[in-house]
């Protein structure tokens, strides 16, 4: 009895930790192909760059131009470019954000919301730099090879969590 009489306070304060968090989330949405990049660069103010594939787009008028406005309204936002090719099955977005302000989930949606579901979001390549030491020629070989290592693809299916009711039944019956 004194066990579970412990467990409630602890588990309540559990939950309440993993509800506070301020910054955007890392999501995978379904059916979008995610690879995130690190690139170390030397000088200047790290950025962090998403590449979205969208299917969809007819004109780079219009709808590079909704596109871009609405992702322009999103906070942490700084630049859109709207890379439209004719004939290509897929167009890009090439956005630079503030990463602590605003995910590439949040980009992805609202690309996706724009006229009632027209554009898809088919991949997002995110990628994010880092300040470090300047580095010699072998260096950066080296860190282009670490970099095709750390590069990754992730889809839902891939990446399973454990619920909280399935840990909480754990605790309770342990």
């Amino acid at each position: 009895m004194a066990k579970r009489s412990f467990l409630l306070p602890a588990l309540l304060i559990l939950v309440l930790a993993a509800c506070s968090s301020e910054a955007p989330v890392d999501v995978v949405l379904p059916n979008v192909e995610r690879i995130v990049k690190e690139v170390v660069i030397t000088s200047g103010e790290p950025m962090t760059i998403a590449d979205l594939s969208i299917d969809g787009m007819s004109c780079e008028m219009m709808c590079g131009g909704s596109i871009k406005k609405a992702l322009a309204k999103l906070p942490g936002v700084s630049a859109t470019e709207i890379a439209f090719v004719e004939g290509e099955e897929r167009d890009h977005a090439i956005v630079t954000y503030d990463a602590s302000k605003v995910s590439d989930a949040q980009l992805i949606e609202a690309v996706q919301q724009l006229h009632d579901g027209q554009y898809k979001v088919l991949a997002v390549e995110v990628t994010k730099q880092v300040l470090g030491p300047a580095a010699t020629v072998q260096d950066d070989e080296r860190s282009v090879k670490e970099e095709k290592a750390v590069s990754a693809t992730y889809s839902p299916a891939q990446v399973l969590l454990p619920s909280i009711l399935s840990i909480l039944t754990r605790i309770l019956r342990g």
